[in-house]
């Protein structure tokens, strides 16, 4: 016999869960634990490329200087936006899709936590007997006298009595504090944003005798936030009157302290920097993150014009304080642009034929350079790092010590000078001062962050460390009986039941 199937007959195909049902589902996968945990990972694992490769926004030049070092790569991971990650827009993806995770998961849980609070210990089941933790007793006393009892042993427990039975319930800090904890973590995701909008962290290195003036321009390196206007820099001057370093016998270093002078509306007042002891300026911390030697050298070009007389600043520091530099001559009036790479030795002293220095105090200072000359590219507009030579188009000035040429070393004990090799002019040692290098940072929200860290550890322990559970009771017939559920693993319910059960006739 032939089937006939008429239209309505025929088959239409799975029905899929359509664009809604996808939407749910979506939505229940962002604001899932699991996913939340696996953003927070991700998060802090795009952050690792920071703390690696050097950021546009903190050091330009050395970014710059990495990705033509490394070619493709280079212009590879600069495309991704791996050397300006916190403006990147796979960063931005990843904190926000956290955010709204966090908020997905915050809002509904927060709801049902004050509709449980509300509603109480749920009803009495019908079975107790069901549940694994089950136990009863008989009794002589009467419903009303052992749920009394009952009421007493279930201390720290929300009871209702209802229905011929009692619901008792705990836990609900458990929640709370699994709530805390994931509004914490909101609250830093928020913070942690502020603090890359409102922030701002920059390093000077003052000469003693100089000021510094808390302006954009003056700063060596200066990190702001999108929202700080370099207008509204806190107006404050810092004047280092003397940068003191204290050594122990060995030479090692002891304790460093920097007396400063703070010029603000009008007023001075006198203050003394030392490490981890910064200074609060208006809001501004400012700490002591280093020091060193800075020789105020003087370079006479060979038509006889001083064409440099400025401190130089020596930063590269062995434990001896041997300090290593650059100094940059530009503006000379004829012939090539100088370069120096100058080291200092602040005791020194031959041994073997070798100069070296004895003690990190200046008690015999000798400045050793070679000479440099040609173009330093300073003409091209290129920033440069100041602490670097860059010799690619300069020329060594050599002297031929057997049939090899070395560069010629010109040494300069403080307050002496000598030629220029080459007949370039003269250069002199005129005097040596101390630096300060400064870190000056201000972010508004690091109390938040503390607040919220310490919030979310207790929210944390409490989730973990406070017990979840439910415990029932029911009178029949001259027998009490009780169960008790809680988490998978709670090894405690047993006790629990039979504290319930201990009516005081027993005891």
């Amino acid at each position: 016999m032939e089937t006939v199937r008429t239209e309505r007959d025929a088959p239409t195909g799975p029905v899929g869960i359509g664009v809604t049902g996808w939407l749910r589902w979506g939505w229940r996968q962002l604001t899932s634990m699991r996913n939340a945990i696996i953003m927070l990972l991700l998060l802090v694992i795009a952050l690792i490329p920071a703390s690696i490769l050097p950021q546009k926004r903190q050091d330009p030049v050395l970014a710059r200087e990495w990705i033509e070092s490394n070619g493709l790569w280079g212009n590879i991971l600069d495309a991704l936006g791996f050397f300006n990650i916190l403006t990147a827009p796979w960063f931005a993806a990843i904190y926000i899709l956290l955010f709204v995770s966090l908020v997905g998961c915050i809002v509904p849980r927060s709801f049902t936590l004050a509709r449980d609070i509300k509603a109480g210990p749920g009803r009495v089941p019908a079975r107790l007997s069901r549940y694994e933790s089950y136990a009863s007793r008989e009794t002589s006393l009467s419903e009303s006298e052992a749920y009394d009892r009952v009421e007493k042993n279930l201390r720290g427990f929300r009871t209702v009595r209802r229905d011929g039975g009692i619901s008792a319930q705990n836990g609900y800090l458990r929640e709370a504090g699994n709530l805390v904890f994931h509004m914490s973590l909101l609250g830093l995701l928020i913070v942690f944003g502020l603090s890359q909008a409102l922030s701002f962290r920059g390093q000077a290195i003052i000469v003693e005798g100089e000021t510094f003036t808390n302006s954009v321009l003056t700063y060596d390196t200066f990190e702001r936030g999108i929202l700080v206007d370099e207008e509204s820099l806190p107006p404050y001057r810092i004047t280092l009157n003397s940068m003191t370093p204290e050594f122990y016998e060995d030479g090692s270093p002891s304790a460093f302290a920097a007396d400063v002078t703070i010029l603000m509306n009008d007023s001075e007042e006198a203050a003394t920097i030392r490490p981890n002891e910064p200074l609060d300026i208006d809001g501004t911390n400012v700490y002591l993150s280093g020091n060193g030697y800075a020789p105020r050298i003087r370079v006479t070009d060979s038509a006889g014009s001083v064409v440099f007389d400025e401190y130089v600043v020596l930063p590269d520091i062995t434990q001896t304080y041997i300090s290593t530099g650059v100094i940059k001559v530009p503006d000379v009036t004829e012939g090539d642009q100088l370069g120096f790479q100058a080291t200092l030795f602040p005791t020194a002293q031959t041994q073997d034929g070798v100069l070296v220095s004895i003690n990190p105090d200046a008690l015999n200072p000798v400045l050793v350079t070679t000479t440099w000359v040609g173009d330093l590219g300073l003409d091209d507009g290129v920033p440069q790092n100041v602490y670097f030579l860059d010799t690619e188009n300069m020329e060594l000035v050599t002297e031929p010590v057997g049939q090899t040429e070395v560069g010629v070393l010109t040494t300069l004990p403080l307050g002496e000078s000598a030629e220029i090799p080459g007949g370039n002019g003269t250069i002199e040692f005129v005097e040596l001062a101390r630096f300060a290098a400064l870190d000056m940072r201000y972010d508004p929200t690091l109390g938040w962050m503390l607040i919220f860290a310490v919030l979310g550890l207790g929210g944390l322990a409490t989730s973990l460390l406070v017990p979840s559970r439910r415990v029932w009771v029911r009178y029949d017939n001259g027998t009490v009986h009780a169960a008790a559920i809680g988490r998978k693993g709670d090894s405690g319910l047993e006790s629990l039941v039979s504290a319930t059960l201990a009516l005081k006739e027993d005891s």
